[in-house]
């Protein structure tokens, strides 16, 4: 039987953020910010696809970024709207659905959007759905995804997620979109430590 989000989330981590839990995703943040202020600029409005319990989207909004992150489990969302208004500065956590966010904003509502471990758990058709809408209600997206690191690579858990390796993500999946960076490299051990591809959409 397939775990929910928060189960997930419940058996491998605190959903409540600790002063040290948040230390830690606060300074694996602080580690990007140079590459985000390249990318994203400066007090931009950022929405956050997927944003689970916060752990990217509550720290940076400490560096002056103006949050909005989005989840469609209830659960998940109290926990992060509790972790916002502890360590959080101008960040909102919505209920909602992500591929309701072309309905549930005005083009242009954000400098951007981002998502971090949320791609992988759709199908093709889906994520290419899911990145065009992004492209409506902002001018470009960061995307973080897990991939393989050798072929036939599989999930050990028995969470829904795909594998790809980087090739496959940047000459299938991606093809038709403009990608003006994209980079690999082993994410936080607090979130695991998984190979992962980082890619940069515009319109």
């Amino acid at each position: 039987m397939e775990k929910t989000w928060f189960q997930a989330f419940s058996e491998s981590m605190n959903v409540i953020f600790t002063n040290e839990d948040f230390k830690t995703y606060l300074a694996d943040v602080g580690s990007c910010i140079d590459f985000y202020r390249e990318y994203l600029g400066e007090n931009t409005k950022i929405l956050d696809l997927g944003c689970g319990l916060g752990v990217g989207s509550v720290p940076l909004s400490t560096f002056g970024y103006r949050i909005t992150g989005i989840d469609n489990d209830p659960k998940v969302v109290e926990a992060a709207r509790e972790n916002a208004k502890k360590f959080g500065k101008d960040i909102q956590i919505i209920q909602g659905d992500i591929f309701d966010i072309d309905k549930m904003f005005e083009p242009d509502s954000f400098d951007a959007c981002m998502s971090g471990g949320l791609l992988e758990h759709f199908p093709e058709t889906q994520i290419r759905e899911l990145v065009r809408k992004q492209l409506v209600v902002a001018p470009k997206l960061i995307a973080y995804m897990p991939i393989a690191s050798y072929p036939g690579e599989k999930w050990n858990d028995d969470i829904y997620r795909n594998l790809w390796d980087e090739k496959y993500w940047l000459e299938e999946i991606l093809a038709d979109f403009k990608i003006v960076h994209h980079s690999t490299a082993k994410a936080s051990e607090a979130i695991g430590g998984f190979l992962e591809l980082e890619v940069i959409i515009e319109r």
